[in-house]
């Protein structure tokens, strides 16, 4: 059975798409909503809103590197390059040696780039024990709380 839409509905379509083609052409760009509060303001490649955990990874440091700017927060602008460690060094002694932060956890393993703030805390060494700690550890963790804050943050 074929259905029919009512003209008033048909109508109400053609309306709003007429509103998004004339605001598109008065702005320059597509019509799209801001990617929000709490969020860093970039979108990626495909246009899609990048989160605070997903910032370094799919945009790169800094956010503008393979991203586009969306009304971008200013802390965003702050973020430092989370250093990766070399599994293909040789074997060595101590939490760092082989390009990590340099902080054992509380659990005996060491802690890595990815999760330092959330196994040592902030500020360091937290619940963690220092044995060759990286120069940069300290504003990696500060900035790991920060994002985990704000990408925990409900909008009001």
């Amino acid at each position: 059975m074929l259905r029919h839409r009512s003209p008033v509905r048909t109508i109400g379509l053609t309306f709003r798409l007429c509103l998004l083609i004339g605001l598109a052409v008065a702005t320059g760009h597509p019509a799209r909503a801001a990617c929000g509060l709490d969020q860093p303001g970039y979108r990626d490649a495909a246009g899609a809103c990048v989160g605070w955990p997903q910032l370094e990874g799919r945009c790169g440091v800094p956010p503008e590197t393979r991203c586009t700017p969306d009304e971008p927060d200013p802390a965003a602008a702050r973020i430092v390059a989370t250093p990766r460690g070399d599994p293909s060094l040789p074997a060595c002694k101590g939490c760092g040696c082989k390009g990590g932060p340099g902080y054992r956890g509380p659990d005996g393993r060491c802690a890595g780039w990815k999760d330092l703030s959330r196994t040592c805390g902030t500020p360091l060494p937290g619940r963690c024990t220092a044995e060759g700690p990286a120069a940069e550890a300290g504003a990696v963790a500060d900035q790991q709380d920060m994002i985990r804050a704000r990408s925990h943050r409900k909008s009001p």
